[in-house]
């Protein structure tokens, strides 16, 4: 049973059968069977193609016409048809092996697979030879073409039983010329044209595109009925737009010239309902100057799918500019101008290989930005490599960047690939980056300025093809002067600086940030809210948000757990605004950010009686790691009063 059509086979058909077609649509006898194995392979996409025909009265034994090899003609062969595939095909039967063909015959030693059609006799319809295409690799099931092989096989039918006329009428013009002028003139007459059964709408029109004749597939396309012909100028048929009427005028001059015209594509309305009609259009004048033969094919579904296709990414683009502004890159939320800045600086910066170094306050998406930055830049398809230098221990830092190799220090029991090494050809992060211990900052700088480093215990030097995004929370600036910071590698990263807005500064953000937090955590717990309390959401626009996002995230966590019903309520989980009065809020403003982060920890410190870890304790409501929060508070002289 035959398989149904699948669209790319049909792509195939079509492209095989049109490809072919042209190829060979100027060619007879010899030449024509020459150029139709040669096209066959290019346009089948297989090695070897030959034409046979039969050389005894058994049909036993073949001898081929034409046998081409990627298109390059071979010496032609004569062999017998026992165990092989043309056996089969020489019974009248269409074959397709996909594979394992030499397993199924053995003398088709190193073939992989096989199609072929018979050719028969247009006057006695007996098999009179095949055309076949093989392979030394598989063929896939787009390739089974039998259907079009046989409409090429009619036709090598014709030209082979035309070349044997022509043999037998040169020999017998020795006695009877004249007569055997007459049969060649009514063979050739014959076996010319496929004109009115041909598969492709062809129309004789004069040069002033008046039809003298069309084929059956030209009248179907045109919705033109055989008795309209002799009445139908092709240029009523052209829709009436500048662009159109364009390609008509020059189309018609080249044919005035005697110039042959090609691949025009013109929108036409057909003649019975109107109806819009894209066609792909030939032509090529007749020698005489008085008529011009054309060809066409119907390009409409193509052209009706592009148009949508054209449609659909105009509104993608749309779409996806509306997420950009309004969903920020994914899972940035904000309806924010001052975010809104921050946008389009990433933008501008990502399709480039710029070190970026984002600053601001701790939780306030540093991270997201980065990612929203490799996300839509060139090096998108390689990975986006996270380091926290604020968590990696001073002694682990280098081999977590520069890898090393097996005995390279003690412990060292393995080889270590880098992260740098890792995101070769894409992007690293370096978070925390004001963190890095001093004596590293110098290697790192060389990586920035060359992109070259050594593994730990290889004097061999790597090159990489890094993308460098940092980010830090501390006042780079500062750290310079107490000699904390390479001034350097700052110059180096800070090639082009985003500075991510607080919470505080960007409050009109905080309901839509409330909304999608409840979504993001609402189906972990199994709740389902359906309102919040317009006081709590006026309670948490006043508040400073000292812990920024990553503290507002933690807080509607928690309202979650502490919600009975499907509404949130106020309660005491609502943190207190700390910013009373105007005088309070300068001195506020006025102090460092470290202090502001030091404060902050100690409040939350307070609040969890001094429990760091664990589902209540400090690290839970701040969104740090212990080693990263037991990091800051010695470095704050942050210690429990006894």
């Amino acid at each position: 049973m035959a398989m149904p059509e699948t669209a790319d086979h049909k792509i195939v058909a079509d492209n095989l059968l049109l490809k072919v077609s042209q190829a060979t649509s100027g060619y007879v006898g010899h030449d024509y069977l020459r150029e139709l194995t040669k096209f066959i392979t290019f346009t089948l996409g297989v090695r070897y193609a030959l034409i046979s025909e039969c050389t005894n009265e058994q049909k036993t034994r073949v001898r081929t016409i034409s046998y081409v090899d990627r298109g390059e003609p071979l010496e032609n062969i004569e062999y017998d048809l026992e165990g092989t595939p043309c056996e089969i095909v020489m019974t009248g039967v269409d074959y397709f092996c996909a594979e394992n063909l030499e397993q199924k015959f053995p003398k088709e030693e190193h073939l992989e697979s096989y199609v072929s059609v018979p050719i028969y006799s247009p006057s006695t319809g007996e098999i009179m030879g095949h055309i076949a295409a093989l392979d030394a690799k598989p063929m896939q099931q787009n390739q089974n073409q039998t259907a079009i092989l046989k409409i090429f096989a009619a036709r090598a039918g014709s030209e082979i039983e035309r070349l044997r006329n022509e043999e037998k009428i040169l020999e017998l013009l020795r006695t009877d010329n004249i007569q055997l002028q007459k049969k060649l003139k009514e063979s050739e007459e014959r076996y010319r044209d496929l004109f009115e059964e041909a598969p492709f709408a062809y129309v004789h029109e004069g040069l002033d595109s008046k039809f003298i004749r069309a084929n059956r597939a030209a009248l179907r396309a045109l919705g033109v009925k055989p008795e309209e012909v002799d009445s139908i100028y092709g240029k009523t048929l052209v829709a009436e737009n500048p662009e159109n009427q364009k390609r008509l005028k020059e189309a018609f001059d080249s044919i005035s010239r005697g110039t042959d015209t090609g691949g025009v594509i013109l929108e036409l309305k057909r003649k019975d309902n109107g109806q819009p009609l894209w066609i792909e259009w030939w032509s090529n004048p007749d020698p005489s100057g008085e008529f011009t033969r054309t060809m066409f094919i119907d390009i409409t579904e193509k052209v009706l799918m592009e148009q949508e296709q054209a449609r659909l990414k105009a509104q993608n683009k749309y779409l996806q500019d509306e997420i950009k502004l309004n969903h920020n890159f994914e899972e940035i939320i904000s309806k924010s101008k001052n975010f809104h800045k921050i946008l389009q600086q990433i933008e501008q910066v990502a399709s480039t290989d710029a070190t970026v170094l984002i600053t601001g306050e701790s939780g306030t998406g540093k991270e997201l930005i980065a990612r929203a930055v490799h996300n839509i830049s060139n090096r998108n398809r390689r990975p986006l490599i996270k380091v926290n230098c604020a968590t990696l221990p001073a002694n682990l830092i280098e081999s977590e960047l520069f890898g090393h190799e097996r005995g390279a220090f003690t412990g060292a029991m393995e080889k270590k690939i880098g992260r740098f090494e890792l995101a070769d050809g894409g992007t690293i992060f370096l978070d925390e980056i004001g963190e890095l211990p001093v004596e590293l900052q110098a290697k790192l700088l060389r990586v920035l300025q060359e992109g070259e480093f050594e593994r730990l215990g290889n004097p061999r030097t790597m090159k990489v093809d890094v993308r460098v995004i940092a980010a830090t929370n501390r006042n780079l600036q500062q750290a310079i002067q107490n000699k904390e910071f390479r001034e350097d590698l700052f110059y180096r990263l800070n090639v082009f600086p985003i500075v991510t807005p607080s919470l505080r500064e960007r409050k009109e953000d905080v309901p839509l940030l409330i909304k999608h937090f409840i979504r993001k955590y609402e189906s972990k717990m199994g709740k389902k809210i359906n309102d919040v309390d317009p006081q709590v959401i006026n309670a948490l626009m006043e508040y400073d948000w000292p812990g920024n996002i990553r503290e507002l995230e933690n807080l509607i966590e928690r309202a979650l757990i502490l919600t009975s019903g499907n509404i949130i309520e106020f309660g005491d989980w609502i943190p207190m605004s700390k910013m009373s009065n105007d005088r309070k809020l300068v001195k506020e403003e006025m102090k460092r950010l470290e202090d502001v982060e030091r404060e902050h920890i100690l409040n939350i410190l307070e609040q969890t009686n001094w429990k760091v870890s664990g589902e209540r304790g400090a690290t839970k409501i701040l969104g740090l790691n212990p080693t990263t929060l037991e990091a800051r508070m010695k470095k704050m002289g942050i210690v429990r009063e006894r």
